[in-house]
């Protein structure tokens, strides 16, 4: 792809890694809780699972989903299931948690669990994998599939780049408050988007 069409691909996807979705509020939240070194850790558990992501886009199993809606509806209930899951324990946490430690009893291979289901625990971001990369590649181009690797590697590289700043945000935010009432709302704030976010997941499959 010409320099332009770079530009405009790392631009446009910008927005779409930046956003407080479920794995950078995760971060967010593990950053104040953990601080930043264990939730970078716990971080680049995401990007396994966004490359699987990517994987299943480029074997069309978007098309798959869209032929086979009961299956997309169930995947779309369990995965926004288990968002609401982790986003209500977030919102669990209490400040005895915070004055003795056992908030962070959560070792790290869990918080790096947690990154990897959540990152494929959204079915629609196959989809939207598939749809954002159609305006950019097409699988009748003669140099697909080295285009699509160089794709995957900047969305990769982009992710992680957001991730990291959400983890320096919340481990910043524990850091200038050093209050333990402060962390507990920022961990039930993240908590209670995720919730949202799992449950309108839900609710998409019913109305």
């Amino acid at each position: 792809m010409s320099f332009e069409t770079w530009a405009l691909f790392i631009i446009a996807s910008l927005p779409i890694h930046l956003a407080p979705g479920p794995n950078n509020l995760l971060a967010l939240r593990n950053g104040g809780i953990d601080g930043a070194k264990l939730a970078a850790w716990a971080m680049t558990c995401r990007l396994p699972g966004y490359g699987l992501i990517f994987l299943a886009a480029a074997l069309g199993m978007a098309a798959i989903l869209l032929a086979r809606p009961q299956l997309f509806a169930a995947l779309t209930i369990l995965g926004g299931l288990y968002i609401a899951k982790i986003g209500l324990s977030a919102m669990r946490v209490k400040l005895q948690d915070f004055e003795t430690g056992s908030a962070a009893i959560l070792n790290t291979q869990q918080r790096m669990r947690e990154e990897f289901v959540t990152a494929v625990a959204n079915p629609k971001a196959i989809l939207f994998a598939t749809a954002f990369y159609a305006q950019f590649i097409q699988p009748d181009m003669h140099d697909y599939v080295v285009r699509f690797a160089a794709m995957v590697a900047v969305s990769l590289s982009l992710e992680a780049s957001a991730g990291l700043f959400y983890c320096f945000a919340g481990a910043i935010i524990s850091i200038a408050t050093k209050q333990c009432a402060v962390l507990i709302w920022v961990a039930r704030f993240s908590g209670g988007f995720l919730c949202l976010i799992g449950l309108g997941l839900v609710l998409e499959v019913f109305f």
